[in-house]
């Protein structure tokens, strides 16, 4: 892993009113593809990268000088797509398309081999075939391609939410509001475009398609600039990380778009968190080797 300090300022081109810096602080040069990363404030803060290819998660110190910790293997691992991190039960979820589950991961680097969360011993059963994942509220989502699967911190399944075939999925995140909000792309009537669209519950208990944030005019090829990723803040917005673009969309509650924040020159963002809600720093993994740190 290679450490760089930097001290370049990149600001979007969206208007003054709209514009936001963003500073990068320090990118991490992994050896292999990073397909997601996460942040725990346990007893020491620490940030979390899992990469393709790879049955060790990156461990690192979340203040400078950002020092490499031990990394924690997991044998059996064998194609991970993303990872997560809950602050309540300071577990880490690390999703495995190859196996068809769910890894339970605490940080002190233990594999629950009994009962890891939808050990690949029971994927018959249960299995999953996981793209993403988000941890809030105390529930567990896992989204596939055409559906998203819910669970309590419990490993209990608590709500499925189906999609049509024309539908692909890259995340979902939770609200505030029992719903959630879906970075998809939909081919349907043979138009594809990508969205951010949010999910509610009638009250027949049937999940609805609500409010929506048609990202068209600033995604301009189906293939490349997608909504791969979104995260939360405490004030309820959602930041979308659109790859390809070397952007991150800043969305309000309502779905509107009120920042575009240009990144690093070659940031590609594909995975991103916050590193710390209070300090609102993100850290962006790159579709490629890197992780950066933004303030």
């Amino acid at each position: 892993m290679i450490l760089h300090k930097c001290n370049c300022v990149t600001v979007c081109g969206v208007g003054l009113q709209n514009c936001r810096r963003a500073h990068l602080k320090v990118r991490f040069d992994m050896n292999a593809r990073v397909c997601g990363v996460a942040y725990l404030d346990d007893d020491v803060s620490k940030i979390y990268v899992i990469c393709g290819n790879c049955n060790t998660i990156g461990v690192f110190h979340a203040a400078p000088p950002y020092e490499q910790l031990r990394g924690i293997s997991m044998n059996g691992l064998r194609e991970p797509t993303d990872i997560a991190a809950c602050a309540d039960n300071k577990l880490l979820y690390v999703s495995d398309h190859g196996e068809g589950c769910v890894w339970q991961v605490t940080t002190g680097g233990k594999v629950d081999k009994r009962l890891p969360t939808w050990a690949p011993i029971k994927r018959k059963a249960s299995s999953v075939y996981p793209v993403s994942l988000s941890v809030g509220f105390g529930r567990l989502v896992v989204v596939e391609i055409g559906k998203i699967l819910v669970y309590d911190l419990h490993d209990d399944k608590v709500d499925e939410i189906d999609f049509p075939d024309s539908v692909s999925l890259h995340h979902a995140v939770e609200t505030d509001r029992r719903s959630y909000m879906v970075a998809l792309s939909d081919k349907s009537a043979n138009i594809s475009y990508s969205t951010v669209r949010e999910m509610y519950r009638d009250k027949r208990g049937k999940w609805l398609p609500g409010r929506e944030c048609n990202l068209q005019s600033s995604v301009t090829s189906p293939t490349h600039n997608l909504p791969m990723y979104m995260a939360r803040d405490t004030s309820g917005f959602f930041y979308v990380a659109i790859r390809g673009s070397r952007k991150v969309l800043v969305l309000d509650k309502e779905l509107n778009i009120v920042q575009s924040v240009r990144l690093n020159v070659r940031s590609m963002p594909n995975r991103l968190c916050f590193l710390g809600q209070k300090q609102k720093q993100l850290l962006v993994a790159d579709a490629g080797f890197g992780v950066n740190v933004y303030d």
